[in-house]
């Protein structure tokens, strides 16, 4: 008896637990966008190889307003690349808290490739079950695509990064997630 109680117990929080979890390290943005710090903005190359490494380490807003303030003190207003980048960097955010391995935001749509592992716990959790039944409450929004080999959420009709963004946002909230990534 004490064995059963110990495995309904165990049952009862495992969706939490799985909830939890990070799916995907990380999430890679491919875009036909003008997103980066130019030439003439940051003259070393070596210095502007150092902002992007900083740039990529950052995973909260409070560190990025900082690292923005710091660039707006040393080289002046940001040029709307930088902006761009900004909003990428925040879109990874999400996109990884959604479990997508990559985003490419091509042509105005946004498409958000599930991980490829097969065998991830992602595809049993409520995060995925909350995902999938976003584009039946939204249809006009979003909808799904299968190929040869990727699982991925199509989002038509995103003009900007800062769009992508927002778009990623709302779905995370449909998941039960909250608004602040």
């Amino acid at each position: 008896m004490q064995e059963l109680k110990e495995t309904e117990f165990k049952d009862l929080f495992k969706e939490e637990n799985i909830g939890e979890q990070k799916f995907v390290r990380d999430c890679q943005i491919d875009t036909d966008l003008e997103m980066h710090i130019p030439d003439d903005y940051v003259n070393n190359i070596n210095e502007r190889l150092a902002l992007y490494t900083e740039l990529d380490s950052i995973e909260e807003e409070e560190k990025l307003q900082k690292f923005k303030k710091n660039l707006v003190d040393r080289f002046g207003p940001l040029p709307s690349s930088v902006t761009e980048l900004f909003y990428a960097v925040r879109l990874r955010w999400v996109a990884k808290k959604l479990g997508f391995e990559r985003i490419v935001f091509k042509n105005d749509k946004l498409r958000s490739y599930f991980t490829s592992n097969q065998e991830s716990p992602y595809y049993q959790s409520a995060l995925f079950t909350n995902i999938i039944r976003y584009p039946q409450s939204q249809p006009k929004k979003a909808h799904f695509k299968q190929t040869s080999k990727h699982f991925l959420m199509v989002m038509d009709n995103i003009k900007s990064m800062k769009a992508a963004r927002q778009a990623l946002l709302e779905l995370h909230i449909f998941a039960g997630g909250t608004a602040t990534v």
